[in-house]
């Protein structure tokens, strides 16, 4: 074998060993990340459902005269699910990490996890996991600069595009109005209150720094950015609904991704608050 080709030989070597360790890694952070938000979710759901409660929820799962006797097993499965996830406990969640404030379900996604907030650092959550280990998957979070009650007229929640389609990957379903006019709700779950809010947007917006931006304690800077909602943004990406009437005196969830095309752009699902714990909110 002359010189040239065990270069080559080597070189291919080196490629392989490099490829199969890149891979490896990213499997293992893969199969960690699932392990981890299975623990989180077994913390924050429990592991059983009381009978009665499955009972209770059967009627709210809708079935046909037709699939009614075969699908008997798979409608009490439904109606379980469907109770386990009523009640989140947001304090055993935080045995786990008390980083962790509050749990953010987005129907019709994957999106059921966590939502986090660093005392010190706000970057911490893009590569620490919900349990605060080290992990490329990350988890949702807020910054220091919003509250955690949610109460703020713009909480910017911030979460990873995965490419196996985990953490906020499914914001990108938003961008099929069907699917956005069946799926409009984002249920927020803290230590205190269950929130409710309608989503009205789902914008590919720029890459401006929301917070610094508009400060919203401001009612014209909250009244800015509801409007750049409709001009500082990529318009074939994004869809506002107009049958929600949204002012500056509407307190909001925005919920943020990247894109894989648009690098420096941010896809945004935007929400307002209608309820906290089953009551309709009275805006002033």
């Amino acid at each position: 074998m002359n010189n040239k080709s065990k270069y080559f030989l080597c070189l291919a070597v080196i490629v392989l060993i490099v490829g199969v360790g890149i891979g490896s890694y990213a499997y293992t952070d893969y199969r960690n990340n699932k392990e981890a938000v299975k623990r989180v979710s077994t913390l924050a759901y429990g592991e059983t459902v009381d009978e009665k409660t499955a009972v209770e929820t059967q009627q709210d799962v809708v079935i046909t005269e037709d699939n009614a006797a075969s699908n008997t097993a798979k409608v009490k499965a439904a109606a379980v699910e469907k109770a386990s996830k009523t009640t989140v406990d947001v304090k055993n969640l935080q045995k786990a990490n008390p980083d962790i404030f509050a749990w953010i379900n987005v129907p019709g996604t994957v999106i059921d996890y966590p939502i986090a907030q660093h005392p010190t650092d706000d970057t911490y959550y893009l590569k620490h996991g919900p349990e605060g280990l080290k992990s490329s998957h990350g988890c949702p979070f807020i910054e220091v600069c919003d509250s955690k009650t949610m109460q703020d007229y713009i909480t910017v929640v911030y979460g990873h595009n995965m490419n196996d389609g985990s953490m906020f990957a499914g914001l990108h379903k938003f961008e099929d109005k069907k699917f956005l006019n069946e799926h409009r709700e984002i249920t927020v779950t803290t230590a205190d209150h269950v929130l409710t809010y309608k989503i009205f947007a789902a914008v590919m917006y720029s890459d401006a720094y929301i917070p610094y931006y508009y400060d919203d304690t401001v009612k014209t800077d909250r009244s800015a950015f509801i409007k750049s909602l409709g001009t500082d943004i990529v318009p074939k990406r994004s869809i506002i609904l107009d049958d929600e009437k949204v002012g500056a005196d509407k307190k909001l969830i925005v919920l943020s991704t990247c894109d894989k095309k648009l690098r420096s752009n941010r896809f945004l699902v935007v929400g307002v608050l209608k309820q906290i714990d089953g009551v309709d909110v009275k805006t002033k």
